[in-house]
């Protein structure tokens, strides 16, 4: 019924709007201004192109239990272990990456740009209005390349190290580049040292990037192209001064940043404060001894004064900075206090990096326990939002936190911390994925043995697993915590939640999270004991597929097998219940004991034989007793009395008779039979193998420890 209709497309029409569009986007409104009929607009307050998505996200708030955006939201594709996160967000951005390859090594593939308003003419490459720079193939320089000064300035703009360098030397080097593009690339290198820097355009990479703690060397390149830069330079600029200055004291190369300094000023050369800053880092290097290093920060910083320069916030960062590198002790404690009140009463209040180094300084991990924690969140929560500075900003909360953990063991005061992370707009100082991971592990650690058992659970169900997957020694925590609280309910479903995240593998885990369930199980009701009952059996078929899997593929790292102590435990907790399932799990563990590490709980393998017995279960339960009979277990003799009564209907008194005969062969069945040799066995004190009650223990720390 539609196809009569003649629908013209009028995209003249269409191109006028977009034109009026972007042309009233374009004006300029008035600041402020009353109009004829006295009503006055109020003052026009600048959006950034993300500001209605963040109002609008505000009205709504965030779901904790969610799954980042960035996942599919299907609960079948969302990575729930810190290992496919990882995988997944990065080879979603390696997607990206490339792309991005594509488009620079073949730009003459894309001759059209979808993002040209309508009308325009569709000219190859540059025909965007406006141009999008981002979408854009970058420029590809090699040895034959023609390039300009302009090639440069683009290189160095966009941080683009490598490109810079060869365009500089195309160019011809430092005879042929004016003075003010040797300046701009000697700032650029001495920046990052010659090394090209990862691209702002890959979050992902940079998020999930491999934390390398930072090494207190020399790493500066001596003699590279920026000494030689700035060799060729003349006359030598203040600024050019300043740049390679900062370039090698951010690189530990101290000795000659200093030496640079001193020849500065002798030529009557101005440094900037940021120079000195540089300097009161790695002042250290120049001096042996707490008390030398001390005068010579006291020196620089009275240079400053007399040099008529103005400290900032980064000053009194470098000067904290350095008293933490130094050690610790009252001396250092008090010289940092000291120099916090000078600063503040010229008006310079610390910001979170210079809190970070008070922390390290004055909490140390076997100093005495102090409280100045309690004194910098009282400054900090005073402040509407706290606005980063300095990258090691992103260092304070996690320091934080572990104080409150390991040194003040504060619930309180992790709560303090926490509430002033998800303050605002605080949240982007958390840092990247490692930086996250430790704040949420000091904080679920320091819940679970100084929180109430609620408080714990509470915050457990808002972080895990979207937030934070937790570490094996995280797990350990939340498993004694539940087992101390007699959570049967939440211990089955530990295990499903092992397997998740990726642990199910720990031995050492897995053993200590049987203990607790044989530990709880006694006061469930009936249902919880069915789903206790349930996930011992899973455990063990668990390693039992590994351990086939592992035959059929050669690996480096075996799996391990579960000790005859897990097994044993396996073996109390389905001897609780009636199903068919339990008592094949049962089965299949006491099969497994003869060849597991360590020795097996006496107590409960001679109960689960007597209990088979009146099952009518007469081969479990010999199998059962001739295991203890190996291993030599006094229990052995007692338990194959009462299961031969259990077995033959008679009294102890009449089977104790039965055993003292020696013609036995052919009147007993073969159960019954086994069951008097294993009596016989022990009666006569001659273990056919050897109790090692620590190889289990053992075999399980090794194993962690490889782990």
């Amino acid at each position: 019924m539609y196809t009569n209709l003649a629908i013209p497309r009028q995209w003249s029409r269409l191109a006028c709007l977009c034109r009026s569009l972007t042309s009233v986007e374009g004006q300029k409104l008035p600041q402020a201004g009353k109009s004829s009929d006295g009503i006055s607009p109020p003052p026009r307050i600048p959006r950034g192109p993300t500001d209605i998505l963040q109002a609008l996200a505000a009205t709504v708030g965030t779901d904790p239990t969610a799954a980042h955006y960035k996942y599919h939201d299907d609960p079948y594709l969302i990575p729930l272990s810190n290992f496919r996160k990882r995988s997944y967000a990065l080879s979603a951005e390696a997607g990206k990456k490339a792309a991005a390859w594509v488009r620079d090594q073949h730009p003459e593939l894309f001759t059209t740009r979808e993002w040209d308003p309508p009308m325009k003419m569709k000219t190859p490459y540059f025909n965007a209005d406006p141009h999008i720079e981002a979408f854009a193939p970058k420029p590809i320089y090699n040895d034959e390349s023609k390039v300009t000064e302009e090639d440069l300035v683009y290189t160095i703009k966009n941080a683009l190290l490598e490109d810079a360098v060869k365009v500089f030397e195309l160019l011809g080097g430092v005879d042929n580049v004016n003075e003010e593009l040797k300046l701009y690339l000697l700032q650029l290198i001495c920046l990052y040292n010659e090394k090209e820097p990862i691209s702002n355009e890959w979050i992902e990479e940079r998020w999930f990037s491999t934390a390398v703690k930072e090494r207190q060397s020399t790493t500066w390149k001596l003699g590279g192209l920026a000494d030689k830069i700035f060799t060729s330079m003349d006359p030598k600029t203040p600024e050019a001064y300043c740049s390679l200055i900062q370039g090698m004291a951010k690189y530990y190369q101290a000795e000659r940043a200093y030496a640079l300094s001193r020849e500065a000023l002798e030529n009557n050369i101005p440094l900037s404060t940021d120079v000195y800053n540089s300097l009161l880092v790695c002042i250290g290097f120049l001096k042996e001894g707490v008390t030398l290093r001390v005068e010579a920060l006291l020196e620089l910083l009275n240079e400053m004064n007399q040099q008529g320069i103005t400290p900032n916030t980064g000053t009194l960062t470098a000067c904290l900075r350095s008293l933490s590198a130094w050690g610790g002790g009252k001396t250092l404690q008090n010289m940092a206090l000291q120099i916090i009140a000078e600063f503040k009463n010229i008006g310079i209040e610390p910001n979170l990096s210079a809190y970070y180094y008070l922390l390290c300084l004055f909490c140390k991990e076997r100093g005495p326990r102090i409280d100045i924690l309690s004194g910098i969140l009282t400054e900090l929560e005073k402040k509407d939002s706290l606005e980063p500075e300095d990258i090691v900003d992103t260092s304070f909360f996690i320091t934080a936190m572990s104080v409150c953990s390991e040194h003040l063991q504060d619930m309180n005061l992790a709560e303090r911390v926490h509430e002033l992370l998800m303050k605002g707009d605080n949240y982007k100082l958390v840092g990247d994925a490692y930086k996250e991971s430790i704040y949420y592990r000091h904080l679920v650690t320091v819940a679970c043995r100084h929180a109430p058992f609620e408080k714990t659970m509470g915050l457990l169900d808002t972080l895990i697993p979207n937030i934070y997957v937790p570490e094996p020694t995280v797990m350990e925590e939340i498993i004694k915590v539940l087992e101390l609280g007699g959570a049967g309910e939440r211990l089955s479903e530990s295990w499903s939640q092992l397997v998740v995240f990726g642990h199910a593998r720990r031995l050492r885990l897995v053993e200590r999270l049987l203990e607790a369930m044989c530990a709880c199980i006694s006061y469930q009701d009936e249902e919880v004991k069915a789903k206790i009952r349930k996930s011992a059996a899973d455990m063990l078929k668990f390693y039992q597929m590994a351990e086939e899997r592992n035959e059929n593929v050669s690996t480096r790292t075996p799996v391990q097998k579960l000790s005859a102590a897990a097994l044993s435990n396996i073996i109390d907790l389905c001897s609780t219940g009636e199903e068919p399932e339990s008592w094949e799990a049962i089965q299949l563990a006491v099969n497994e004991l003869g060849s597991a590490s360590g020795a097996g709980r006496a107590d409960v393998i001679s109960a689960v034989a007597t209990t088979a017995a009146k099952k009518g279960q007469h081969a479990l339960a010999a199998s059962a007793l001739t295991y203890l009979a190996e291993c030599g277990f006094p229990e052995a003799m007692s338990a194959s009395v009462d299961t031969l009564s259990v077995m033959l209907n008679r009294s102890t008194e009449e089977v104790e008779t039965i055993l003292q005969g020696t013609d036995l062969e052919g009147k007993l069945q073969e159960s019954a039979m086994a069951v008097v040799q294993a009596y016989r066995m022990s009666k006569a004190g001659e273990p056919l193998r050897e109790r090692d009650s620590s190889a289990s223990s053992s075999d399980s720390e090794s194993s962690s420890d490889e782990e």
